[in-house]
């Protein structure tokens, strides 16, 4: 008998903190997709933009590279958390 996809993933329990299931399914709702779907995605963006980590016990981001892998982070975040991060800062 032929088994489907799903079937064959791995499964995965994940306990979310208050509120963030309704913020996963608007968002998934938003991107035509299903939350776990959208929960893969996001995952796999974040696996993928995310600096290697060395065994030999190297930083997650290389030193020298700090501003510029704070640049990019910032540039990803909404104008509401931009002005909020900003407003630690002062």
């Amino acid at each position: 008998m032929k088994q489907d996809a799903s079937s064959q993933a791995e499964k995965f329990v994940v306990r979310f903190p208050s509120g963030m299931r309704g913020r996963i399914t608007e968002t998934a709702a938003r991107n035509h997709r299903s939350m776990n779907a959208e929960i893969v995605a996001r995952i796999q963006h974040s696996l993928a933009n995310w600096p290697t980590v060395e065994t030999t016990g190297q930083h997650a981001i290389p030193v020298g590279r700090e501003e510029q892998v704070l640049l990019q982070r910032f540039r990803r975040l909404t104008p509401a958390r931009q002005r909020a991060l900003l407003g630690l800062l002062d």
